[in-house]
């Protein structure tokens, strides 16, 4: 069996400088589009666990690696699946920028006949032109409501709250609704909106610094991504109250377990991670082999804090990526 892989590293505009090497006919072509590996190691765990599950089918692959150089790139990202289009590719896997903003690379996918799949959404488009072949993703809502629950629970129901956005769109509002719709049921719970971050570390820091010294009296942070609630806790870690000011991540990345185990992050809501680039090798090998792919694929999410074991936990969820990144 012979396994190939090609990494292209590219920019937010970058186009191909040359075309991708000749494949054998039988080499499944991969794209592997993400809104930027900084994010979180999410998307690096994907990438490696999506292969480490076609090696495991004995596929013959390559894949091609794209990341816009920030989450708010729309443009930059069309213009790499245009990219992807022009060199010729058998699949791709998409993680938008944007739910709505992946509409005009949907249609453009669709158009030339590659078959998608979009990762981070549970939601298929209704516009059939932008369809994908496949929705995987851990739904944002109901970690939401798991992260609301905690915290209500921490709190015992009363207490001030600080939400600290990513960026407009589906994440943000549906991270934020299933949270909101926990802790709004306790009237002794007092919610602060903050603003948008962008999904990035540094303005999340600069944020919870400023919404903390307008609020002093904030009770719980909660961060909409794993570098919103890291750069929040940052803050909290620096202002020496860590102890009394909760803060909140989501994902449960290998960054955020390493903080937690440090003490300065409270908690965050876990996706078994490696689960759903199994679900994206498995969606490509069943529609290269002519048999139904499910439309939507959604995973289940455990809640971590500074308090649990994670060992156990990890060593499942990360059963594909860990031994390729080495942690």
């Amino acid at each position: 069996m012979m396994l190939r892989r090609t990494l292209i590293a590219a920019a937010a505009l970058a186009v191909f400088a040359l075309s991708p090497p000749a494949a054998k006919a039988d080499t499944m072509r991969i794209a592997y589009l993400s809104p930027s590996f900084d994010i979180s190691d999410a998307w690096e765990r994907v990438f490696w666990s999506m292969q480490g599950r076609l090696e495991e089918l004995g596929v013959d692959f390559e894949v091609q690696q794209l990341a816009v150089a920030s989450h708010v790139d729309h443009a930059g990202q069309l213009a790499q699946v245009e990219s992807v289009i022009a060199g010729g590719v058998d699949y791709v896997f998409l993680g938008p920028t944007e739910f709505e903003a992946a509409i005009p690379a949907l249609r453009k996918l669709k158009q030339a006949g590659v078959p998608t799949v979009v990762y981070n959404f549970t939601t298929p488009h209704e516009d059939e032109a932008a369809r994908a072949m496949s929705y995987i993703a851990f739904a944002h809502y109901p970690g939401g409501v798991k992260s609301g629950e905690w915290a209500a629970e921490q709190l015992g129901g009363k207490g001030k709250v600080l939400i600290l956005r990513g960026a407009p769109g589906v994440v943000s509002d549906e991270r934020g609704g299933g949270f909101l719709s926990v802790v709004e049921q306790h009237p002794d719970i007092e919610v602060v909106m903050g603003p948008y971050t962008d999904f990035d570390r540094a303005k999340a820091y600069d944020a919870a610094q400023n919404m903390l010294a307008a609020h002093p009296d904030i009770n719980l942070i909660y961060g909409m991504s794993t570098t919103i609630g890291l750069g929040a806790a940052q803050v909290v870690r620096q202002m020496g109250k860590s102890e009394e000011i909760l803060t909140m991540g989501f994902g449960g990345t290998g960054d955020e377990i390493t903080a937690m185990k440090e003490g300065w992050l409270t908690a965050s809501v876990l996706r078994p991670i490696d689960d759903s680039g199994v679900a994206v090798a498995d969606a490509f090998v069943a529609h290269s082999k002519g048999e139904e792919v499910p439309l939507v694929w959604g995973g289940s999410f455990v809640m971590v804090d500074r308090w649990s074991d994670t060992d156990e936990i990890l060593e499942y969820a990360n059963r594909y990526s860990r031994p390729k990144m080495g942690r």
